[in-house]
């Protein structure tokens, strides 16, 4: 749980800025606060082209919920007569959560596409039907959009209605839970940007508190754009390592003394043969885990394939090689079981759920007059790799 939490700083820290500078920004003067009204939606512009460019879906639809919601608020509502404002106001209270939730539950499918073709519609003809129902026809939508369902006293001074009480729990309860399974900057800023919708329409009579809130979320979907477009570019996807990139730049900062370990998974190919390619990433995966969590001052990345690489930067390899052969029994001393596939897998594989051993062979080297740069010590660490593999595997060599 904790390690989760750091991914919730920035999209929190936007929230708790919006929540102090909102009273403070409704100080100033009117004619800057023009700008203020205009600036979700050129932000929010910003936003859906970097999620375009990058194909984030996801975000790119949750920037379009809070802005549509902002937009029909801040230029429709006034002009709009008294009952046909309060139940469009009570139509979006419901709407931003559900669409958030319904946003948050979807996988990435593009957004020109006839998946991202029927998320717009999603977003836009429920409200627009909601819009012309409540200047035509109000009685229609109002009694659902009140009905008191639960009769308690705190509920009567809501400023939501029960059934839009009851979707933002909803909402949250499931939006946590995304973040909690997986807590990638996008969850975590999806999640947010829920929170700080729910205070933008709160905030239905103060026009700039609105803005604020909504200038928050959008600010939060960009950040997140950033940081999924950087993981994507140094971050193995499959064992959650820094990957080829990020070990080409950690090389170039390297100076003085230091190690470099490659890392092979013993007999890989036939993990794959036997038990297939599903059961080989969870092989990487298991093994990318104990790497990280038993290395000592150096630093794992995925080199590819079945190979990894640790950088241990100001020892040489022998003060390296006691850390890297207790990374080497920490994988070997684990119990890896097959985990069972679907029930047609199953039934053709035998040795589904059966437990076997994975183990590894290193090579280690470090930095010498003869070997001055980064590449030609990973060379020679691949050479300490071959020697290790050449005398049986499960060992480190170098």
């Amino acid at each position: 749980m904790l390690r989760k939490l750091p991914s919730l700083i920035i999209p929190l820290s936007l929230l708790g800025l919006a929540l102090y500078l909102y009273p403070i920004i409704e100080q100033l003067p009117a004619s800057q606060l023009v700008l203020i009204h205009f600036l979700p939606v050129i932000i929010g512009a910003i936003v859906l082209v970097f999620c375009f460019k990058f194909n984030r879906s996801l975000l790119f639809f949750s920037a379009i919920a809070v802005l549509l919601i902002y937009a029909v608020m801040q230029w429709y509502l006034p002009l709009a007569a008294y009952v046909e404002a309060k139940i469009i106001w009570l139509s979006l209270t419901v709407f931003l959560p559900f669409n958030m939730m319904l946003i948050s539950l979807l996988k990435e499918r593009g957004m020109l596409t006839w998946w991202g073709g029927s998320r717009f519609a999603l977003l836009f003809l429920p409200l627009l039907v909601c819009m012309a129902l409540a200047k035509f026809f109000p009685d229609l939508l109002r009694p659902l959009l009140t009905w008191r369902f639960i009769d308690v006293a705190f509920l009567k001074h809501s400023v939501f209605s029960q059934l839009a009480l009851v979707m933002m729990i909803l909402a949250v309860l499931v939006l946590n839970g995304r973040w909690f399974v997986q807590a990638t900057a996008q969850n975590s800023a999806i999640f947010i940007t829920l929170l700080a919708g729910i205070a933008m329409v709160y905030f239905k009579n103060r026009d700039t508190a609105m803005a604020v809130f909504s200038i928050a979320g959008m600010l939060m979907l960009v950040i997140a754009v950033v940081q999924e477009t950087w993981s994507m570019a140094y971050i193995d996807q499959l064992t959650g390592l820094p990957g080829r990139r990020a070990l080409e730049e950690e090389l170039l900062k390297l100076a003085g003394n230091y190690s470099i370990a490659m890392v092979d998974i013993d007999h890989f190919k036939k993990f794959n043969d036997t038990y297939g390619h599903d059961v080989g990433d969870q092989v990487l995966k298991m093994v990318a885990s104990k790497i990280r969590q038993s290395v000592s001052g150096g630093k794992a990345f995925r080199y590819g394939g079945e190979e990894f690489t640790i950088v241990i930067p100001g020892k040489n390899s022998n003060e390296t090689k006691e850390n890297l052969n207790f990374v080497r029994t920490s994988v070997g001393d684990t119990e890896f079981r097959v985990r069972k596939q679907d029930r047609r897998q199953r039934k053709n594989n035998k040795d589904s759920g059966k437990t076997v051993q994975v183990t590894i062979s290193i090579g280690v080297a470090n930095r010498t007059d003869k070997m001055a740069s980064p590449h030609e010590v990973i060379k020679a660490a691949d050479k300490a790799l071959y020697q290790a593999k050449k005398k049986g595997r499960n060992r480190v060599c170098g």
